[in-house]
């Protein structure tokens, strides 16, 4: 088992620094693109109860012209996840992807999509899905703030999180990222742990701001969805 925890750590880096550092979509294609395809989607914001002011699309109605910079903001939309389960790891984690999600193997220990178009147009910027050994004498948040790290983002990078729910080796939460110093753009988040027999299974769903509303009910719904597999 140690042997897993040295592994995982180098080539988690190695593997993520695959999809950082690049400019990636704007999150949704164009409103005039998308059409009324993202109404009806209210039953959405019930995904991970992040009130969050990325709701945009409500705020431009004033004939102001756009000044908002929210060209590319949706209306909030359903889960949307695979109707048949994923199964990953030798089949010891079960989960229902997001819609049009297919993982890549990175890594024995990681598997990663970057740039998925989903549901209501949004774009998934990056899924990663991993595991390593569990310390139980480290807390879960420091456990959290390990991981943000290893996908590539410094110490201060992070601007914050919300929606926490924590409960023993087990935490969500969502989280924000600003536009980096070469202009990568910002990042809106939702990360989840859980731990089972000495191992712990993570999961991160990144897409652009203004793609928030329309996947997060989706990506809650896709962290919500996951099992694990006991011997």
């Amino acid at each position: 088992m140690k042997l897993l925890q040295t592994l995982a750590i180098p080539c988690l880096v190695l593997a993520m620094s695959m999809g950082c550092g690049k400019k990636t979509p704007e999150g949704t294609t164009p409103p005039g693109e998308t059409g009324s395809e993202a109404d009806g989607g209210s039953d959405g914001s019930d995904g991970d109860g992040s009130g969050d002011g990325g709701d945009a699309s409500d705020g431009g109605d004033g004939g102001d012209g756009g000044d908002g910079g929210d060209a590319n903001a949706v209306a909030e939309c359903p889960a949307e996840v695979s109707d048949t389960p994923t199964a990953l790891f030798a089949d010891k984690l079960v989960m229902r992807l997001p819609k049009g999600v297919e993982l890549v193997e990175r890594t024995p220990f990681l598997m990663t999509a970057n740039n998925v178009d989903s549901t209501c147009d949004a774009i998934i910027s990056r899924m990663a899905v991993g595991y390593f050994e569990y310390d139980p004498n480290k807390a879960i948040k420091d456990v959290r703030d390990g991981i943000i790290g290893q996908l590539g983002y410094a110490e201060g990078d992070v601007q914050g999180w919300a929606d926490e729910t924590e409960k023993g080796s087990s935490y969500t939460g969502t989280f924000d990222v600003g536009e980096g110093p070469q202009g990568e753009p910002p990042v809106k988040g939702l990360m989840t742990m859980k731990e089972a027999e000495g191992i712990h299974y993570w999961a991160v769903f990144e897409t652009h701001p203004n793609a928030w509303p329309a996947i997060k009910a989706t990506f809650a719904e896709s962290a919500k969805r996951i099992l694990i597999l006991r011997n």
